[in-house]
């Protein structure tokens, strides 16, 4: 930028002694003590000055704009859970901007993204409740709340699956991110029914043959 802010003052200065030179060459062409041709010379030099001008001042928007985009600011506030770039690294974006830092806005509430089956994922409902388990803590339950069911399809070894994101309050910050988790979504509920022992349902009556033996048995 300052390579560029020093030819933009070059070519300013040379523009103002294209201008004084065309200012002397005026007079001079109209009183007839120089040629036509000296004077469009002058005029020609000018113009050329004025677009060097253009041109050094449009470079150095250019560099001023490049130097505000060195300086990379993250559109939230969180933690750091990954770095993928070092000091002094040069960042350089093509088709997709590269990751420089993976951030948690806020590790007490977490995003839960399940994978349901295709089979299954026409009972899932935003609202309906949800429940998990994690490894690092086997004998705990996690609760959370169906927030959306994202509509692309993920197909691995011929199976279908649809991603459904499920939040879930964090307040103690023991679930971590990249955590497994095991998820049983709530789809239908009964309350108020009457309970009846399986037992009660078999019945089973005993053969003749085998009636007739405890009888027999019994005399």
């Amino acid at each position: 930028m300052a390579q560029n802010r020093a030819d933009l003052t070059r070519a300013e200065v040379q523009f103002r002694q294209a201008l004084r030179d065309s200012a002397r060459t005026g007079p001079l062409a109209a009183e007839g003590l120089v040629s036509q041709a000296e004077l469009d010379a002058a005029l020609t030099t000018l113009d050329a000055a004025r677009a060097s001008v253009e041109s050094a001042r449009a470079a150095l928007d250019r560099a001023e704009t490049n130097l505000r985009y060195a300086t990379i600011s993250s559109p939230i506030d969180g933690v750091v859970v990954s770095r993928d770039v070092d000091v002094g690294q040069t960042v350089a974006a093509s088709l997709s901007a590269p990751t420089l830092y993976t951030i948690a806005q806020d590790l007490t509430q977490m995003q839960l993204e399940a994978a349901v089956d295709e089979a299954d994922i026409g009972a899932i409902r935003e609202g309906q409740p949800a429940s998990f388990t994690v490894d690092a803590y086997p004998d705990r339950g996690f609760t959370g709340t169906v927030h959306q069911v994202r509509l692309a399809p993920q197909t691995i070894s011929n199976v279908v699956t649809y991603t459904v994101v499920i939040r879930v309050a964090n307040p103690e910050q023991q679930l971590l991110p990249g955590m497994t988790a095991n998820v049983s979504v709530l789809v239908d509920a009964a309350r108020g029914v009457l309970k009846v022992p399986v037992m009660a349902l078999r019945f089973k009556p005993a053969s003749p043959s085998a009636g007739g033996g405890a009888r027999a048995a019994e005399a």
